[in-house]
């Protein structure tokens, strides 16, 4: 494979993506604003205002009502419906091409490892044949995924702090802002550039997990699929994807949750303060004497929105390379 067949594979990469990062946003991101405020969940605490303390009263009012409803339900009766894409247009028009720059960087990435391996055999300096062609161990998908994160990132950490923190604000009980351009002001007047892009390195670790887990369970089971001759097909592949983005998610949900909140907290104005990873995991343990729970906090949401949007977005970068293979064959 030439660079000219990898410039293809890219650009089509890319325009998958864009179709694929579309549908995931406009039909995921209520679900987003319900995992992330799952996440920051505590039982209610002293400190906070009237109004606050009369939506947590609700909130649990309504959730004892009947314990079967689901966090969604009563986060929807207290908040209301306008709170779930609350920060959508500014999240939908950078967290897309945030995201289209990864999946280009790992594609990229992924075919050029995949050049030096095949180089390297035909020279004799790597002896197994397994590692030959489209095969890569998990290290170096985690590698190539979190290389990919950390170009990306430099895009993605700051819309994330300020979708996060829009999608949270009024949970949290701190100051709320009704425009993107105001609390980016703020962020950079008072704090600096540097608050923009708070926990950049927990972004690129959550993440990395998540997408070098998701590709090398990915590649296995295609491999499965193959020797059981289980026909590629669409059908075949979304429901691989959506299993191996399931996985991912849980195995990553930990790094996710203090990722999260480091990003969000404010000294002595959130319940949460994380000096740094190893602090918030112990804190986050000790929290509501749930220990190893609560590392899993909010994992159902969290699970279900990566394996959703992730399959939707591999999905749809898959048909589309199909659909422009089969169209230059005619």
């Amino acid at each position: 494979m030439d660079d000219e067949d990898n410039k293809h594979i890219v650009f089509d990469t890319f325009m998958g993506s864009i179709i694929g990062c579309t549908i995931s946003k406009i039909v995921l991101y209520p679900l987003d604003t319900i995992k992330i405020n799952k996440q920051i969940y505590k039982q209610p605490i002293e400190k906070g205002n009237n109004e606050y303390k009369k939506n947590l009263l609700t909130y649990i009012q309504n959730k004892n009502k009947n314990k079967n409803t689901i966090f969604l339900y009563n986060f929807i009766k207290t908040y209301g419906f306008k709170d779930l894409y609350k920060g959508f247009t500014f999240s939908s028009l950078t967290t897309i091409p945030a995201t289209c720059l990864y999946f280009c960087c790992f594609e990229y990435l992924k075919l050029k490892k995949l050049q030096y391996n095949n180089v390297f055999q035909e020279k004799g300096i790597i002896n197994d044949k397994s590692n030959k062609n489209d095969d890569l161990n998990f290290i170096s998908y985690f590698s190539l995924a979190f290389l990919s994160e950390a170009i990306s990132c430099i895009i993605f950490v700051p819309i994330d702090v300020i979708k996060e923190r829009l999608q949270a604000q009024k949970y949290l009980q701190l100051k709320e802002h009704k425009t993107t351009s105001k609390l980016i002001k703020e962020y950079i007047y008072k704090q600096g550039l540097s608050r923009l892009y708070r926990g950049y390195i927990s972004t690129c670790l959550s993440y990395g997990m998540f997408c070098g887990s998701f590709f090398f369970f990915q590649s296995i089971g295609h491999k499965i699929m193959n020797q059981l001759d289980i026909e590629s097909s669409h059908y075949n592949n979304l429901k691989l994807n959506l299993a191996c983005s399931f996985i991912s998610g849980f195995i990553s949900s930990p790094l996710d949750i203090i990722r999260i909140r480091f990003q969000l907290q404010e000294k002595d104005k959130t319940f949460f303060y994380y000096k740094n990873f190893m602090d918030g995991l112990k804190k986050l343990c000790r929290e509501d004497n749930r220990r190893i729970y609560n590392l899993f906090k909010g994992n159902f949401y969290r699970c279900c929105l990566l394996s959703l949007s992730m399959t939707i977005n591999v999905s749809v970068i898959e048909m589309y390379k199909k659909y422009m293979i089969s169209k230059k064959s005619q």
